[in-house]
């Protein structure tokens, strides 16, 4: 799918638009397809795994995953007994590792820079290890750390060791909860507090593994962001009491702050009307935030599939939809926008990332891993 989603026409708090029923901002309108765009299958996904959609063939949808569900947990269930068994190869260097128990939008990525900035700055040479799905995460961590200290691809292991032949100290992973191959001395869980702990497995859910499994991380982290909508934290605190009691659960926010243009250089934040254009895992809460950042704006959202590729036609239809407005992104899409100099004066980026240092346990802990306590 190479267009755009879905657009939504929202405007401020104070709207007097009537609000979807159950939304956490007012001023949402009901949504509307871009023209020419397909409705999108993650976007339906994502209700179906929420339980926001219903109706008779959503139960028979939901009967006939259940077997799946059931064969995935077992499957899950059969490989973590394997690797409970099975020791990880070494790895030359100190590994922490940074991940979720689901699909996608905790905030993986900007925790991993939120560390990794936190260690460089106490002189520890850090390298940061991902697979590299999609480029996009590659990409960011490359212009916050530099290509050489960012290795990317399906063999962690390879990576780290690659890592450690160039003279880094200690490998950040992103995403690494479930590549148990990989050796790791201190792993790092990452839960939205915006989620239900309440979830169901794949693919009648977003679950890649149980709760339960929290049970194996040294710490897990609640993560807040800047619109995350619900607050399902002490649910999550109550969950994780039963499943992993001896677990310590910590809490990072994560907020939208600061603005640059495509080329990187500091800006003033945008005036006037604004699209929102995105591709990420949780476009409405980009959304929500831009509305708490900028609460005199009207703001429409123009959002494509995660890890989308923006090709001319993207830009086009950007263009076409944009009037007077200012162009808002993420850093994930400004990097891949840039390609499009026709966009380079009506773009502002936006930033997200943690706030603050890591709690005094984690730092701690990291420190110890890193053998400069």
């Amino acid at each position: 799918m190479n267009g755009p989603v879905r657009t939504e026409r929202a405007t401020g708090p104070d709207s007097s638009a009537a609000a979807i029923p159950g939304s956490a901002t007012s001023g949402f309108r009901r949504p509307s397809r871009a023209p020419g765009a397909p409705v999108a299958p993650r976007r339906w996904v994502s209700a179906y795994w929420s339980g926001r959609r219903g109706g008779a063939a959503l139960h028979l949808l939901d009967a006939a995953l259940a077997p799946a569900e059931a064969l995935f947990r077992g499957a899950v269930r059969a490989r973590s007994g394997w690797h409970d068994r099975v020791a990880a190869a070494p790895v030359p260097i100190p590994v922490a590792s940074v991940g979720n128990l689901t699909v996608g939008g905790t905030g993986k990525t900007p925790v991993v820079r939120w560390l990794g900035e936190w260690l460089r700055a106490r002189g520890v040479a850090v390298a940061i290890v991902t697979r590299g799905y999609g480029g996009d995460e590659t990409e960011l961590h490359r212009a916050w750390f530099g290509a050489d200290a960012v290795r990317a691809g399906r063999d962690r292991s390879g990576c780290v060791r690659e890592a450690a032949s160039r003279g880094f100290e200690l490998a950040l992973v992103d995403d690494g909860f479930q590549h148990r191959s990989l050796s790791r001395g201190l792993d790092i869980l990452l839960v939205a507090a915006g989620d239900s702990p309440n979830f169901r497995m794949l693919p009648r859910g977003p679950g890649r593994e149980p709760v339960e499994a929290a049970a194996r991380a040294d710490f897990v982290l609640i993560t807040r962001r800047t619109g995350q909508g619900a607050d399902h934290g002490p649910a999550w605190r109550r969950a994780l009491g039963r499943a992993a009691p001896r677990t310590p659960v910590l809490e990072a926010a994560l907020e939208m702050d600061g603005w640059r243009d495509l080329r990187g250089r500091t800006i003033p934040p945008p005036r006037g009307d604004i699209l929102a254009v995105c591709s990420v895992a949780r476009p409405h809460a980009f959304r929500r935030g831009l509305v708490r950042l900028l609460p005199a704006a009207s703001i429409e959202l123009l959002d494509f599939p995660d890890h989308h590729r923006y090709r001319e036609r993207d830009a086009g239809a950007i263009l076409a939809r944009l009037g007077g407005r200012t162009i808002v992104c993420t850093a994930k899409d400004a990097g891949k926008l840039r390609a499009f100099p026709e966009l380079g004066t009506r773009c502002a980026v936006v930033g997200f990332g943690a706030r603050g240092d890591p709690p005094p346990p984690l730092q701690a802990a990291l420190l110890a891993l890193a053998g400069n306590p």
